[in-house]
């Protein structure tokens, strides 16, 4: 390997999938000391295939899910259900971007460790978690945006957006909440190409993404589709995303999904597939995530009653088919479980301890 140009190894690794890199860290001390440095990362996701895998957020827990979508049932295995590091943390919720997890913890005596979020004197607060990255020329400078409320709705209440800028490690106060009036806090949302998206609703509803490099929020329009209908968001290999949407009393369900969205125009929709409605599921999924190839949708449901029943669902144009998902003993089971996709990155972070700063961007 001596013989061989250090540019030319760094091209051939360079597409290697980041998983298959990562056992190679501790055969070559050179190679290790690569996969860390930023040039070569950026480098990398520029060039190495993308291997994604399905991850479920479940009994705050994480857990990888192995499904074989070429056979009818599709056998499903779920497995590496560990805690985080400890027992006594529990993953409340968790946003994925650019091979990255944010993951919201919880602790039994309450305290939490990394980074440290602002802690509301009110006893009712509602809060979003969202992260993504300021795109620069040569490298990517990666954020969390935080936005919180004292009530459901950003009409009523105290409500604010702080930013969390990972390379200066300080909190910042954002002016910026005009696009956001008139709607509810939003819940879980989704990455795509670095930017965050939400579906909001009330008064001024639809699809709210935030700009990380601007730091600021803008609105798209939802595709065409009929009132009134429950809808949920998910992204396709982070680069478009996808909206389900189902009616009352209906057995089919409509998948949309962007050809196109950034910061500065309107998102263009285009139908993908209509799959069926498993036992015209009210409501239907919580979560879900779309096979395009194979016409699929995987998604995840929970029977809220005394046994608590959750369940993975794969679904297409003709069949649908059910799994239970496997329980991991915890006490606190009022989560709906989350699926996501994850697609491994060599992206570290660099990061200490959180100061915050009032200055507005």
């Amino acid at each position: 390997m001596s013989d061989i140009p250090q540019d030319l190894i760094e091209e051939i690794l360079s597409r290697v999938p980041a998983a298959s890199l990562k056992r190679l860290r501790s055969t070559c001390k050179r190679w290790n000391h690569l996969f860390k440095d930023q040039r070569f990362t950026e480098k990398h996701f520029r060039n190495a295939p993308k291997q994604s895998r399905i991850l479920i957020s479940n009994d705050y827990r994480i857990c990888s899910v192995n499904v074989n979508l070429n056979v009818a049932p599709p056998p499903i295995e779920f497995k590496d259900f560990h805690p985080c590091s400890h027992q006594q943390i529990h993953v409340v919720e968790v946003f994925h971007c650019d091979g990255l997890l944010l993951c919201t913890i919880w602790k039994d005596n309450k305290e939490t460790r990394w980074i440290q979020t602002t802690t509301y004197s009110n006893s009712f607060s509602t809060r979003s978690l969202a992260l993504g990255y300021q795109n620069n020329k040569s490298f990517r400078s990666y954020k969390i945006l935080s936005c919180w409320s004292t009530s459901y709705s950003l009409i009523q209440g105290d409500a604010g957006f702080k930013i969390y800028d990972l390379s200066s490690d300080y909190w910042r106060v954002l002016d910026d909440d005009l696009a956001l009036r008139g709607s509810t806090i939003p819940n879980r949302g989704v990455s795509c190409k670095g930017n965050a998206y939400w579906l909001v609703t009330e008064n001024t509803g639809g699809l709210l993404g935030f700009d990380f490099t601007r730091n600021s929020f803008i609105r798209f329009c939802l595709p065409p589709i009929p009132n009134p209908c429950d809808m949920i968001l998910s992204v396709v290999r982070e680069e478009k995303l996808s909206l389900l949407y189902w009616s009352r009393h209906v057995s089919y369900m409509e998948v949309w999904m962007t050809n196109e969205i950034d910061g500065t125009q309107a998102a263009l929709w285009s139908k993908s597939l209509t799959v069926k409605n498993p036992n015209n599921l009210i409501p239907c999924f919580m979560s879900f995530l779309v096979d395009e190839e194979k016409k699929l949708v995987l998604g995840c449901n929970s029977a809220f009653g005394g046994d608590h029943i959750k369940k993975l669902y794969t679904t297409g144009e003709d069949s649908g088919y059910s799994t239970e998902i496997p329980s991991v003993g915890s006490k606190h089971k009022t989560l709906s479980p989350f699926i996501f996709s994850y697609v491994p990155s060599l992206v570290q972070i660099q990061q200490g301890g959180s100061n915050e700063t009032n200055n507005t961007s």
